[in-house]
């Protein structure tokens, strides 16, 4: 990977940026801040494009060890570099490693700009907070995986697979929408949880109002639902329709405490969202089970003893292999014990 030298001006712009992205992950932060920011970054469309690229290299740069971040700092700042072109830079790397504790450095390209989407991913049995470039904080489930993309105009992110509890610094001026399968969500000064289990959506709000859109909703009437706090709504695939129902916090977000919640949805939902926190992934056997629906709670740190439990509430066997979990209809001739 090739160094790059930045302008002055460049340089001067991520030493700007980096002082910003520390003070907005400040929790004792004045709320003046955020507007102040906004106001910053309507400025002038680069400052977006800086505070992004440090956003972006400061989450990637998270993950590497001591031996590659020092081969990052040799590559944008080499001992060789005259100290008045590199000063800048350094300031800028400086303010990032205090902030993030890690010796983290910044690489000094400054690439991308507004408008570059960056994506966030966790892991199976992993929930991950995330801040996003204007403050707004993202709570990553399990095996989950988003994108970002900050424009001029808009605030967008799709989710691709999995869960996530938003909490979106409002502004006006750039509507912040999640787009999950074939719903989007528009914030309306919100915080939200989206969950997305193949093709279908279900979005609980626990704090102000979203609107949900389906496909076609500016032509199709019943394609459009505003929810407020305590309530849900669920984007059924097979039907093309939205549902409103209701939602306590707990049921929202209990998977941050390690609760998955359910209130009488399908088993094959079910399991997709529990395998995104078993260490053996969960298989239903067959289209028998399909039409079994769950009410109840499943910690994500005893899903085993869950698992041996659900031949007393339905009517179907479950094998514990080494690698994987089965789960099947009874046999004609009778039920089939449950194996360790």
């Amino acid at each position: 990977m090739m160094a790059h030298t930045p302008q002055h001006s460049d340089a001067q712009l991520l030493l700007a940026a980096a002082d910003w992205w520390t003070r907005l992950r400040d929790p004792h932060a004045a709320e003046a801040s955020v507007e102040q920011w906004l106001d910053w970054t309507a400025q002038d469309e680069r400052h977006l494009a800086a505070f992004e690229t440090v956003s972006a290299f400061g989450e990637r740069l998270g993950t590497l060890d001591a031996a590659a971040r020092r081969q990052l700092l040799d590559e944008f700042a080499p001992p060789a570099a005259p100290p008045r072109r590199w000063l800048p830079l350094a300031a800028a790397a400086a303010v990032l490693a205090l902030a993030l504790g890690t010796g983290l450095l910044l690489w000094g390209r400054y690439a991308g700009g507004a408008g570059t989407p960056v994506t966030y991913a966790s892991a199976t049995g992993q929930n991950r907070d995330i801040v996003l470039a204007d403050g707004s904080q993202v709570t990553l489930g399990g095996a989950s995986r988003l994108s970002v993309r900050y424009g001029r105009g808009e605030r967008r992110v799709v989710l691709e697979a999995g869960e996530a509890y938003f909490q979106v610094v409002h502004d006006a001026r750039r509507p912040f929408e999640v787009a999950a399968g074939d719903v989007t969500v528009r914030d309306i000064g919100t915080a939200f949880d989206v969950r997305r289990t193949g093709d279908a959506v279900a979005v609980a709000v626990t704090r102000g109002e979203v609107r949900v859109a389906g496909p076609g909703a500016a032509s199709a009437p019943g394609r459009t639902l505003d929810a407020a706090a305590e309530q849900r709504v669920d984007w059924d695939p097979a039907a093309r329709t939205l549902r409103l129902g209701t939602v306590t916090p707990e049921q929202a977000i209990g998977w941050r405490s390690d609760r998955l919640e359910f209130v009488g949805e399908p088993l094959a939902t079910v399991i997709a969202n529990v395998n995104r926190y078993s260490r053996r992934p969960v298989r239903v056997n067959g289209t028998d089970l399909a039409g079994l629906s769950f009410t109840g709670t499943v910690r994500t740190d005893e899903i085993d003893n869950w698992l041996r439990a659900l031949p007393q509430v339905f009517p179907l066997q479950v094998r514990m292999d080494e690698h994987a979990v089965t789960l099947s209809a009874h046999a004609a001739n009778g039920p089939a014990p449950s194996r360790r």
